[in-house]
């Protein structure tokens, strides 16, 4: 009886992909999309390596250009009416962040309201040093359709 158990068992395995057989529990793989947001924390983002003038690291540059979704705060201080502000980790009232502990939001539409509390964004990120004036002013964007 279990040698018939084992055989029908590995004959569901085989013609079912993702079926269970004895002894091993397989999941389907969960595959996202191109059109799905990829969900990033903001603390490891700001915990990434970042060196002035080095590469970052590989799993931050493989974000690049695609479309994420995380949450954080308004940086305190940001002026309303205009298209750009800081995001930033924590809610804080200490300043300028370091250059890889904030990420730049570009609004598409719209202008900023100051906007209290944590939220989630979500729109194309970028990264990589600019630099003006010989200093580095963002090494992470997200460019966002509008402020909610």
């Amino acid at each position: 009886m279990h040698t018939i158990g084992l055989t029908l068992s590995l004959a569901i395995g085989l013609a079912m992909p993702g079926a269970m057989a004895i002894g091993h529990a397989t999941a389907p793989a969960h595959t996202v999309s191109d059109d799905e947001p990829v969900e990033v924390s903001m603390e490891k983002l700001k915990n990434a390596e970042y060196k002035k003038g080095k590469p970052l690291e590989d799993w931050v540059t493989e974000l690049d250009g695609k479309t994420i979704s995380i949450e954080g705060y308004m940086a305190v201080g940001t002026l309303e009416g205009v298209k750009k502000f800081e995001f930033t980790p924590e809610s804080c009232e200490c300043g300028r962040s370091k250059v890889n502990h904030f990420i730049e939001v570009e609004l598409e539409e719209g202008v900023t309201t100051y906007k209290p509390g944590r939220f989630k964004l979500t729109g194309t990120f970028s990264a990589s040093e600019v630099k003006e004036d010989g200093f580095v002013k963002s090494v992470y964007r997200l460019k966002i359709k509008k402020l909610d």
